[in-house]
């Protein structure tokens, strides 16, 4: 959102002070799993929307969008029982030339391809249509087709949500040396001003025959958000202000953010022969490792020069999870 060019830097990131306030407030509030990339038969998936919605509902999800390419599926048809803590949300994949797309949550109607003569034309059209309906939109897969870079993405306003993990096999998200990973493109919109949330998803295509790596397979990443209520608009909201995390397998009880240190309490896993061990990364400006914790909880305390910390929970058998980043005051002493 390029506010970073018009003000100074801290009042560019003070929208994620609101993000302090949303991780401290625990009362009356529950976690919520959801998938917000997902393909029915309505375009390239291999299932119909009752199907896929139940898939996700039998798997212990709370709640899911569909995003097929340029069509909207209304959620009313397929959400018809109001007492199975299961919310379906209206989305779409707008799906524009060069490779640029970019999801639409909660809206409530089709946008069409938008029309722009360079990637950011393409990206700002989409978040504008978006916007313009309430929803919030995710920049999917920039290392897909190798189609987006930092420097589209720098020039944008009103963004919501970056793509840095997905199920499907062929975004390369780690990237490839020359070309960034997708969470180290994350880390520097974050430090050149950018208000962003990450976020980790199945872009789910194949719920039919045998489940392996090289399908785009349901149940590999995830977000988890933080509301008071199971509805459209209270999950809208949270991840519109970054109240939530994204994972590809790591479970947390909690994240609490204050003025001066961010904590991360990680969910132990099921008892076994052989249990995972965590540590904690806790992370800052330019993607710099500010601290690293084997505690649990874990705590990173603020020195004031940081920026922004964010988290990335690790695991020993290589899931992840990965909170939003938190804005630190500026420290006053010289």
């Amino acid at each position: 959102m390029q506010l970073f060019r018009l003000a100074p830097l801290a009042l560019a990131l003070a929208a994620l002070a609101q993000n302090v306030t949303a991780q401290r407030d625990t009362s009356a509030v529950r976690w919520y799993r959801g998938n917000l990339h997902t393909h029915t038969i309505n375009s390239d998936g291999d299932s119909s929307p009752y199907d896929v919605m139940g898939w996700y509902k039998r798997h212990g999800y709370q709640f899911l969008v569909l995003t097929d390419h340029n069509t909207f599926t209304d959620p009313a048809p397929y959400d018809t029982n109001p007492n199975d803590n299961f919310l379906l949300v209206g989305g779409e994949e707008i799906t524009n030339a060069k490779t640029v797309h970019v999801n639409a949550l909660g809206i409530s109607r089709v946008i069409p391809a938008q029309s722009g003569g360079t990637a950011t034309e393409l990206l700002q059209a989409s978040i504008d249509a978006v916007r313009a309906q309430n929803g919030v939109p995710l920049i999917n897969h920039p290392n897909y087709g190798w189609a987006l870079t930092v420097k589209d993405m720098l020039p944008l306003q009103r963004t919501g949500l970056l793509e840095i993990a997905s199920g499907h096999p062929l975004v390369n998200h780690a990237g490839d040396g020359a070309v960034p990973s997708t969470e180290q493109m994350w880390d520097q919109l974050l430090s050149a001003g950018m208000r962003i949330f990450a976020v980790a998803v199945d872009d789910v295509h194949n719920f039919r025959e045998e489940f392996t790596r090289d399908r785009a397979n349901p149940g590999r990443a995830w977000v988890v958000a933080r509301a008071t209520a199971l509805t459209r608009e209270h999950i809208v909201a949270s991840l519109n202000e970054g109240n939530f995390y994204a994972s590809t397998g790591v479970a947390l009880k909690d994240i609490r953010a204050t003025t001066d240190s961010l904590t991360v309490d990680v969910e132990p896993p099921a008892a076994s022969g052989s249990p995972s061990r965590f540590r904690v990364v806790f992370i800052g400006r330019e993607g710099r490792v500010l601290s690293v914790a084997n505690d649990n909880p874990a705590r990173y305390a603020f020195t004031g020069n940081e920026l922004y910390v964010r988290a990335r929970i690790e695991d020993s058998n290589g899931l992840r999870a990965w909170t939003q980043p938190v804005l630190v005051p500026r420290s006053s002493s010289p």
